[in-house]
């Protein structure tokens, strides 16, 4: 029976519609950001509330993650990962419906505030789920296909997201998306079987407190060095889709590239899955991305003249930047002994994620208005030999 899937007795098939319909699920999680990104002029307009308090309005989503995010896997592991997933997206689809009837700033900010927790939740219990839904074999493809949510979520609004807009304004954006989240939440009622048994292992017994086990966490190489490798992942790969089209004099060539560079990084990471799964050990895969990365960012430097050349070398570095989050979701399944170490796992990446996706693109403009092209591919090899030392350390947990 369904209900008698252990960590000790994986499935032996893979439950492909679940799967896909919690990766729907993620996107819809992850448009939570990409509907005010794709939305910002018009935010701008409509509101008059500033530049600073409208990057606000997009940020503070992922400040949530950033501040609850080992807390959120904690939680998701004692309530239950369908309760919770259940519960983020009637709490988001609601947010969403909200905003489509155009409130005060004030009520604005705070219902994203309110989806921070939402979206935390989402992608804390939907990739555990699909880990516990996934058979052995098929496992890492899985974890690719997940990792690929957030750059598809954008992808998709910013393809349907300014049609909206043009014809049914900023109400239409946001109605549409709670529509969407509302979808994926009855998909979800009538697929997922009502009893918890099936998504997560019989937790062992831990009369342990909060920091305790919050302390625990960090100390757990098999839940801190997922987290560490996709880290520095964040902090890279938002600044270069960023920043790297600046370098382009060509007007044309840099808008078609802000559009091919996010496709070559989803692709990467569903690459990542596949060679994680059939060819090499996630960790492996890892060590090859941050190593691709390093050369392309080392060529660039020398052969930044020529625009075909610099072209090809950032499309190169953005592929294998795409495989790192991939490799690093792949691992935690792989390292985990247990769904409630995956869920600790998750929350973890959540919180260092949003982390590096704070302080890289910073660190990045500091760099790059001081030194120009050389202060960001110095920075990217740093980048390079940290993520790579950490994915070398969990590999020697699965040796």
């Amino acid at each position: 029976m369904a209900s008698a899937v252990t960590a000790q007795n994986p499935p032996q098939k893979t439950a492909w519609m679940e799967v896909f319909v919690l990766w729907f699920a993620g996107i819809s999680a992850a448009m939570q950001f990409a509907k005010f990104s794709v939305s910002y002029n018009e935010l701008l307009a409509y509101y008059q509330a500033g530049p600073t308090w409208t990057g606000a309005s997009i940020s503070v989503v992922g400040t949530i993650g950033l501040i609850f995010g080992v807390t959120a896997g904690l939680m998701a592991g004692k309530i239950g990962y369908r309760k919770v997933l259940i519960g983020a997206l009637t709490l988001g689809a609601c947010l969403s419906f909200i905003q489509a009837t155009l409130p005060s700033f004030e009520v604005v900010m705070a219902t994203r505030v309110l989806e921070g927790f939402s979206q935390l939740g989402v992608v804390v219990a939907a990739p555990t789920m699909i880990a516990k839904l996934s058979a052995p074999q098929h496992r890492s493809i899985t974890m690719g296909l997940w990792g690929t949510f957030f750059g598809v979520a954008f992808a998709l609004t910013g393809l349907f997201g300014k049609p909206l807009i043009t014809h049914f304004e900023l109400s239409g954006l946001y109605l549409a998306h709670g529509l969407f989240m509302t979808s994926m939440l009855i998909a979800l009622l009538l697929l997922l079987e009502k009893g918890e048994g099936r998504y997560s292992a019989t937790p062992l017994p831990n009369n342990d407190g909060y920091f305790t086990k919050l302390g625990k966490i960090y100390r757990t190489p098999q839940t801190l060095l997922p987290g560490l490798v996709f880290v520095f992942y964040t902090c890279t790969l938002v600044s270069l889709l960023t920043y790297i089209p600046n370098f382009i004099e060509s007007n044309s060539l840099r808008t078609t590239m802000q559009v091919v560079l996010p496709l070559l990084s989803t692709a990467g990471t569903f690459i990542a899955g596949t060679l994680s799964q059939y060819i090499m050990r996630p960790q492996r895969v890892a060590q090859l991305a941050y190593a691709g990365l390093a050369v392309g960012a080392i060529l660039l430097s020398q052969l930044y003249d020529s625009v075909i050349v610099f072209t090809l070398l950032i499309s190169q570095m953005v592929l294998f930047a795409g495989l790192i989050p991939g490799a690093a979701l792949a691992m935690i399944p792989r390292l985990a002994r247990n769904s409630e170490e995956q869920a600790n796992g998750y929350g973890l990446i959540a919180q260092l994620g949003n982390l590096g996706a704070t302080v890289g693109p910073p660190s990045f403009a500091t760099l790059i208005t001081a030194f120009g092209l050389y202060g960001m591919v110095g920075l990217v090899l740093f980048v390079c030999l940290m993520g790579s030392l950490f994915a070398f350390l969990a590999s020697r947990l699965d040796s």
